[in-house]
């Protein structure tokens, strides 16, 4: 199983956007693929994207701190017309997590080891985070093997990339797990701005060298319009660029990992 997380510190950046993105985006290039997208923010954003309900009182909340059967989390969406893929939705109750896990053993590892125990396996697992630097987005570093930060491009940019590039040395100090960065993706970019040139300018001369910046997701509203209709943004290749950019950035997501 490949393990994808999409994560930023900074909130609003488009992380849930972007895992819906390439979750679908990888449906639609690999039909035959088993693909999990896992919910991994209290906001329940992408349970919301897609007008989902709890079904029952068990969410990812519940299969991470309690050990529940991962299958009664998971919903189905369909993606166009080449089928569907799972979603494992959450809630409010994992902003318990850092209470109730406390006393675990190795509960950095938490994740990792529910993975295991319940022998889940997909071909690709995209994880939406939030932006808090708590224990279970300490569990996503530890379990994914590959990380994408979307970022806009604005005067704290760098400073939060820079924050992930010391966790990932951290994670590769004392954990058993060597997470690849990716790339960097500016979403809802500007080019007429300065600000945004600037900055993009700025990212590329700090971590060109380190690991890939992605061409930028142009701020669109047929975004926000999607959202609002419940569709996924492929619905709209051709018609919106941001469409068109989030398939680029899904094929070379496959491509690299």
């Amino acid at each position: 199983m490949k393990t994808l997380l999409i994560t930023n510190i900074k909130g609003g950046v488009a992380k849930s956007t972007t895992a819906v993105a390439v979750a679908c985006g990888l449906k639609m290039l690999k039909p035959e693929a088993n693909i999990l997208l896992l919910d991994g923010d209290p906001q329940g954003s992408i349970k919301t994207y897609f007008g989902l309900k709890l079904g029952s009182a068990e969410d990812f909340s519940t299969f991470l701190i309690d050990d529940t059967p991962f299958e009664n989390a998971i919903q189905k969406i369909k993606v166009r017309d080449v089928g569907e893929i799972d979603v494992m939705i959450s809630s409010r109750k994992l902003a318990e997590a850092d209470i109730r896990m406390a006393a675990f053993p190795r509960r950095e590892e938490s994740l990792r080891m529910r993975f295991k125990k319940q022998n889940i396996n997909y071909d690709y697992c995209i994880i939406d985070s939030s932006p808090a630097m708590n224990l279970v987005l300490l569990n996503f570093m530890t379990f994914a093997d590959s990380w994408l930060i979307p970022a806009t491009m604005d005067a704290f940019a760098i400073s939060n990339i820079s924050y992930l590039f010391e966790q990932k040395k951290i994670i590769e100090e004392f954990y058993d797990k060597s997470p690849r960065i990716l790339g960097i993706l500016p979403t809802m970019f500007d080019k007429r701005t300065t600000v945004a040139q600037s900055a993009l300018e700025a990212v590329k001369s700090r971590f060109a060298e380190h690991t890939k910046i992605f061409d930028p997701i142009p701020i669109d509203s047929i975004i926000k319009k999607a959202q609002v209709k419940k569709q996924v943004i492929y619905d709209f290749l051709g018609v919106a660029k941001s469409a068109d950019s989030y398939k680029q950035l899904s094929e070379e997501v496959l491509g690299l990992i």
